[in-house]
Formats: structure tokens, C-alpha cells, sequence
């Protein structure tokens, strides 16, 4: 049976919980807890069918935090052959880590050629910061609705409301299985609303930036808690997904205010699953 297994390594939003100057309750209580209160940037691995844990091929994103998080999840990334990138910013695209790829101690010519997949801001900030010639990568410019093929994976684009430069959500198949991958996404324009029609999900993951008591705002470049559920209702009634369909969440601040166990007993009558560092989500 063909699966697709997503590992969140950091379910931040920009700024890690806690804060490093922050003494709010949310951020206090990370700090003297740890645990799942505790949160770093957005870095996701996806295995394949039996795929071992810790040795990915595929990833999305690539945050500042993802070094530390491989040591804390005990990953390597000596297989890693693609990575997508949603937005060139920051807390998504580190290229200092990317700039370490050729400074190992084992043999430089085992490293796979690396495959980067992102807008042409993505692509920019790269080249610019980076030889990938000496990186053995190449760069994949990859625009709004369009489809292109990873490995086994095909992909499609959403043009996310996430400015100023292109920001990107991403709809992920493999073997009839399909995942919508939102984050840093804002509410859609009416061009993204009516490409994401035309899919079928059986999973969901996406970006709560704001996870708490909120309204819905529709011109924000994150979602807040309201707006999710929102964008939720749209997408049952447009086909893509039934009431009954995996909504997890990451991407997620303290700037809502709720501390992790609160924020599952906020979500949970709305079957809403609140991401975490290390969670696993599994497509079967």
C-alpha cells in the first residue's frame, strides 16, 4: 500500500516559542515546561511507503532551526535529493545551511545531486547566496499553478495571499493519494480559490498562525483560528475535502495565547489537530 509520511521538525511560525526577548505566558511556560510548547521553524521531511526514518529524500522548506532539529530527531541529510521551498523568507529558506552541504568529512561525491523546487524569488535568494556547483544542486523555478514532478511525487502550485515577493502553497500526489500543503498562505484570491476546485484531498496541513479566541480576516497574509475554519467550510463545499477529512496544523506563534494543551482543547471540537515539533503525519 503506498503512503506518503510527514515529520514535522519545527512547527513555528517566524519567531520561535518562546521568544527569545518574550516573557508572555505562552513563552514562559514553553520555556520552564519544554515539551510540545516548545517551537522552532518550519522544516518538513516526507518519507515513501517504508522509507526508514532519519534518512529523507524529500523535504519542504528549510529553516534556520533545521540543524539543530536533526540532531534532536536524529536525522541526516546525506539522501536528501529534493526540497521544495514555499517562499524565500527567512524562517523558510536558510541558505547558510545550505552553503554547509559540501563541508563533510565522508565522501563529498556520494551526495546525491540536490534538487530545489521554488518561485523565482526562491531562486534568486539562492543563486545569490549560493555556488551550486559546489553545492552538486540545481534550481527548479516553479511558478503559480503550474505542476512539475519530484522524484515519484508530482506537485501542483497555489499562489498563496502572502506577499510581497511569491509565496507558495502546494498540492502533493503520489499514487492517488493527494495532500495539501498551506502555509504562510493568507486567505486565497479568486484565482487560487478556483484552481484548488479542481482537487480532492485527503489530507490536509496547514499554517495557524494565530491559534486562539479570533475573527475572520480576510485580507491577513496568515491565518488566525477563525479564518481556518473558514477556509475549511469553502473547501467542503467546493468537493475538495468532506467534514471528515485530517486537518493538522502547524506554523503556529504564540500570538494567539494558548499554551499547547490549550490550544487542543480549543480545537478539538472542531476536529482540528494541533501540529508540534517531531509530530508524524501519516497518509496511508
Amino acid at each position: 500500500m503506498a503512503t506518503m509520511r510527514f515529520h514535522i521538525l519545527g512547527s513555528s511560525a517566524g519567531k520561535t516559542v518562546p521568544r527569545p526577548f518574550c516573557s508572555c505566558r505562552v513563552c514562559t511556560k514553553a520555556r520552564a515546561d519544554g515539551g510540545r510548547d516548545v517551537r522552532t521553524r518550519c522544516s518538513v521531511h516526507l518519507y515513501l511507503n517504508d522509507e526508514p526514518q532519519g534518512r529523507p529524500r524529500y523535504a519542504i522548506d528549510f529553516g534556520p532551526d533545521l540543524s539543530s532539529n536533526l540532531i534532536r530527531f536524529k536525522c541526516s541529510l546525506d539522501q536528501l535529493e529534493h526540497v521544495i521551498f514555499t517562499h524565500a523568507h527567512m524562517d523558510h529558506l536558510e541558505t547558510d545551511l545550505l552553503n554547509i552541504r559540501p563541508s563533510i568529512l565522508s565522501d563529498r561525491l556520494a551526495l546525491p545531486m540536490l534538487n530545489i523546487y521554488g518561485s523565482g524569488s526562491v531562486e534568486d535568494k539562492i543563486e545569490a547566496a549560493c555556488n551550486l556547483k559546489t553545492l552538486n544542486a540545481q534550481c527548479h523555478r516553479v511558478d503559480p499553478f503550474t505542476t512539475f514532478t519530484a522524484g515519484e511525487l508530482r506537485f501542483s502550485t497555489l499562489l498563496a495571499n502572502h506577499g510581497p515577493t511569491t509565496a507558495l502553497n502546494h498540492i502533493v500526489e503520489y499514487r492517488g493519494k493527494s495532500v495539501l500543503l498551506a502555509w504562510d498562505t493568507g486567505w486565497w484570491s479568486k484565482e487560487t480559490w478556483e484552481a484548488v476546485a479542481a482537487h480532492t484531498f485527503d489530507t490536509v496541513i496547514s499554517e495557524c498562525t494565530v491559534y486562539g479566541p479570533s475573527e475572520i480576516e480576510t485580507d491577513s497574509r496568515h491565518l488566525n483560528f477563525a479564518t481556518l475554519l473558514e477556509m475549511r467550510s469553502r473547501l467542503i463545499e467546493l468537493g475538495c475535502i468532506t467534514k471528515d477529512t485530517p486537518w493538522s496544523t502547524l506554523h503556529i506563534g504564540d500570538n494567539g495565547g494558548l499554551t499547547y494543551d490549550e490550544a487542543v482543547s480549543f480545537s478539538f471540537p472542531h476536529g482540528i489537530t494541533v501540529g508540534y515539533d517531531g509530530q508524524w503525519v501519516v497518509i496511508p
